[in-house]
């Protein structure tokens, strides 16, 4: 049984490296970092300010990554970065024209690509991978790192 479970385990960390590179591959198509598209999605994803420790919280990325990111999109007048009246240290990104031209062309590409490769797995299969996602992440989060099967 632990020879199958580690082949099971080798072969989902397969699967997740494969994913992440697909992500990367498809942003450096478009010029763009993996974790520059990440700090994209979560500026055109909130519904108010978006802060770079917000950033930071949301995919677990550290401050000096997304703070570099940051100076670089203000570099192309993509964003400008001012003081959060909540707390003066924090930074609320505002997008520019040319930023929201820009990273709406970006969110837009990726979610019709996402939504046609949704649609090719069917109703089922996505079902599935929803529900055995949830239920990883929740085994993960409630099991004791020393038990042993």
């Amino acid at each position: 049984m632990y020879n199958i479970l580690t082949e099971q385990l080798k072969h989902y960390t397969v699967l997740w490296r494969e994913t992440s590179a697909l992500y990367e591959e498809w942003a450096k198509k478009r010029g763009l970092s993996y974790y520059e598209l990440l700090v994209i999605l979560s500026i055109m994803e909130p519904d108010g300010p978006c802060l770079q420790k917000d950033i930071c919280t949301h995919w677990q990325l550290p401050k000096q990554t997304v703070n570099t990111i940051l100076k670089n999109f203000a570099g192309r007048a993509w964003i400008t970065l001012v003081p959060s009246e909540e707390d003066r240290r924090g930074k609320v990104i505002l997008l520019t024209d040319a930023g929201r031209l820009f990273m709406e062309a970006t969110t837009s590409d990726l979610q019709a690509h996402e939504r046609s490769v949704w649609q090719k797995m069917g109703q089922e299969n996505a079902r599935a991978l929803l529900e055995s996602t949830a239920l990883y992440n929740k085994l993960f989060m409630e099991t004791d790192s020393n038990e042993t099967a």
